[in-house]
């Protein structure tokens, strides 16, 4: 009889270098019976081609390789065990990382080692990726449908509250649709010759966003 268990879990939002994808790497190939015969891939997907590499010392022996990389996958196998780390799936930017065994418990604990590592080298934004923001833009699209039968009849809502209602609900809407290409889930960091603006654009566009919302908030309180 062969026995076969799968495990997968999404990743957290995370950024890391060549340095700590090596660390990452290094923890997950200890996992196997025998490390000197696992099976290794790394895959970085450029914009005009795929790169595969055995180990990811080979990575940094690579001179070409500058900037970012947002889609990658790690991938280790020795006889029926192996993991599968990709930065993002099929019709979703979030990352996943597989386990298959012939046991659960060593799937769980490849899985966990990778969790534990990356949650660690989350981005300053990962509150804003995980968040439900499809639910708030909802509840902010209804605002009106719900107030208005509590409103005295006669009332006339204040245009400084809908100029609000308006400018929220448009940052909120352009947020969710732009949320993946502004602000990547996975990030592998090549290199940081890179400008500063050109490095943080997208983290750049949300705090200005933000800062949008918060000063239109203040706006019509004030012009209230």
């Amino acid at each position: 009889m062969k026995r076969e268990v799968e495990r997968e879990r999404k990743l957290p939002p995370f950024r890391i270098g060549v340095a700590e994808l090596e660390a990452l790497f290094d923890r997950l190939h200890s996992l196997f019976p025998d490390p000197s015969k696992v099976q290794c891939s790394v895959e970085l997907t450029l914009k005009s081609e795929k790169l595969e590499f055995d180990t990811v010392a080979e990575i940094k022996q690579y001179p070409a390789l500058k900037g970012r990389v947002k889609k990658f996958s790690l991938w280790l196998s020795q006889g029926d065990k192996r993991i599968f780390l990709r930065s993002s799936r099929l019709f979703s930017a979030q990352g996943a990382i597989s386990a298959k065994a012939d046991n659960e418990a060593w799937c769980a604990g490849a899985i966990e080692t990778a969790l534990a590592f990356l949650h660690s080298q989350r981005p300053w934004y990962h509150w804003f990726i995980s968040s439900p923001l499809g639910w708030i833009l909802s509840a902010f699209a209804y605002i009106p449908s719900i107030s208005l039968p509590f409103l005295p009849k006669g009332s006339i809502i204040d245009k400084p509250f809908v100029y609000a209602w308006v400018a929220i609900t448009a940052t909120l809407a352009v947020l969710y649709v732009a949320r993946a290409q502004l602000l990547p889930t996975s990030v592998l960091v090549l290199s940081e010759d890179e400008g500063f603006l050109r490095r943080n654009a997208a983290e750049l566009s949300l705090l200005i966003a933000l800062a949008s919302a918060v000063l239109t908030i203040i706006g019509w309180y004030v012009g209230k």
